[in-house]
């Protein structure tokens, strides 16, 4: 697996470089925004790990660069006390965001679990599509694509995780602990902020020529679901 590391503090970049080759990870580093893209554009990585502070360009230009030709996992690292640093992270498509100080395990577990959303489509039969049509949505698992009338949707793995996981239960309400064990495959801890965000994203990509919003429901106090169509 190749990985891009974009950090400009250079012990924590040192640290992180040896920490993942020991764990068999192909990692090349960039110390600013602009060398992270020049070699975005020259190489092809499975996951990138992204400082938001960053010199030249910051991590949010390298991030609305990510998503304006990709959409591989990329998991934002931002300050302790950085609440609108992670909001703003994962409205711009970030799929995942660990805190600093953060621990060596913890980062390790977050780019398996990313990188395995990112690849979970292999695990299907491509020789043969696998749809979901619900309402005008057209949502190919084998493919991993999502189409409105014909015109496809740009969304995030995670975007299209959580939109592949309920629209393949159509009638059953998750709540907010499922939908976050079932796409993150971690515990959930009450991280309500990035399910808000990447659940707010999705919808309004998926209504975004429409004045209606009714793809997903919000129960309140329980979670959301897709209703069944008749």
């Amino acid at each position: 697996m190749n990985l891009l590391l974009v950090e400009d503090d250079k012990n924590i970049r040192e640290m992180v470089y040896e920490f993942l080759t020991s764990e068999n990870y192909n990692v090349i580093t960039a110390n600013d925004g602009q060398t992270a893209m020049r070699l975005l554009q020259k190489h092809t990585f499975d996951l990138v790990l992204l400082d938001l502070m960053l010199p030249k360009s910051s991590g949010f230009e390298v991030l609305k660069y990510i998503r304006s030709t990709s959409v591989i996992p990329v998991i934002i690292a931002t300050a302790k006390d950085s609440d609108t640093d992670k909001t703003l992270g994962l409205n711009l498509g970030a799929d995942d965001y660990i805190t600093k100080p953060f621990s060596l395990i913890e980062l390790l577990a977050r780019i398996k679990a990313n990188i395995r959303r990112a690849t979970v489509y292999n695990h299907f039969d491509h020789s043969a599509d696998q749809v979901i049509k619900y309402k005008d949505l057209t949502i190919n698992i084998s493919k991993y694509t999502v189409s409105k009338n014909g015109k496809n949707l740009n969304l995030t793995h995670t975007e299209f995780e959580i939109l592949r996981l309920l629209a393949a239960n159509q009638g059953r309400a998750f709540s907010k602990e499922q939908l976050y064990t079932s796409i993150w495959k971690e515990t959930y801890y009450g991280n309500e902020n990035v399910l808000n965000t990447h659940m707010n994203r999705l919808r309004n990509k998926l209504s975004a020529d429409t004045e209606k919003n009714d793809y997903i429901k919000t129960l309140w106090g329980i979670g959301y679901k897709m209703e069944e169509e008749s």
